[in-house]
């Protein structure tokens, strides 16, 4: 069972959701086969991390015209147990979609991934309940989404999404979660349809080279968009 937990703070903060859902999964040839590797992304270091991700147009094209309205992941296959172990929590984990440079073109200045002002589409704190991220399977079944205060309306090009969040706090045990090996590319498409960077401050200017997360872009259908609008500033606690 996934449990989910809403912050009082300001927005949704995990809408439960399926693959099903999403229009599309970047990379697009992971949406039934594992990837190649594996990308910690929480951390519990004091300062927090940025990590962005930047999606080529080609990989996108099921969304034009459509409203993002949030992000899953999955564990990698060879995660042994559910993560996380205990109930975990972010004082922030703010979000920012606009229209990208191309990923061969991204560079370290994370600002410079973004060829107009992005818009922040999340803002506030994040609850993880313990095992919402389910293992055992090669591919993982995506975990719950983490939804955006404000759906995003996608209307082509390429798309660079940058997170920035706080430490973790709960368990120690950082998120196992699939993605594609930058050493990869560009034979797995690493740097040619997608690419990401990182860096271990949550008000970081520039990263490295990143793992991309394999990552469902999710448009629920008009219904579920109106009450995510219901839910906003509401604490909630659901069960599934």
């Amino acid at each position: 069972m996934f449990r989910v937990m809403q912050s009082v703070v300001g927005s949704a903060v995990l809408v439960l959701a399926t693959a099903s859902q999403a229009d599309v999964i970047v990379p697009n040839y992971t949406a039934g086969v594992e990837a190649d590797g594996t990308f910690s992304l929480t951390t519990t270091t004091t300062a927090g991390r940025t990590f962005q991700l930047t999606m080529a147009a080609g990989q996108l094209t099921g969304l034009v015209g459509q409203q993002i309205a949030g992000l899953q992941w999955r564990l990698n296959g060879a995660a042994a147990t559910a993560w996380p172990p205990a109930n975990v929590t972010y004082a922030t984990w703010d979000i920012f979609v606009g229209p990208g440079v191309a990923p061969s073109a991204m560079s370290n200045t994370f600002a410079s991934n973004f060829t107009s002002t992005p818009t922040q589409v999340r803002a506030g704190a994040l609850a993880i309940s313990a095992g919402a991220y389910s293992s055992g399977s090669s591919p993982n079944a995506f975990g719950p989404t983490l939804a955006f205060d404000t759906p995003y309306l996608y209307t082509g090009g390429d798309l660079t999404i940058e997170m920035r969040f706080s430490a973790q706090v709960g368990s120690t045990t950082q998120s196992p979660f699939d993605a594609v090996l930058a050493s990869g590319g560009p034979a797995n498409g690493w740097g040619v349809d997608f690419a990401a960077r990182w860096t271990a401050n949550a008000a970081g200017t520039t990263g490295s080279n990143g793992n991309f997360l394999v990552t469902n872009l999710v448009v629920p259908a008009p219904a579920s968009l109106a009450l995510l609008g219901l839910s906003m500033g509401v604490g909630l606690r659901r069960r599934r």
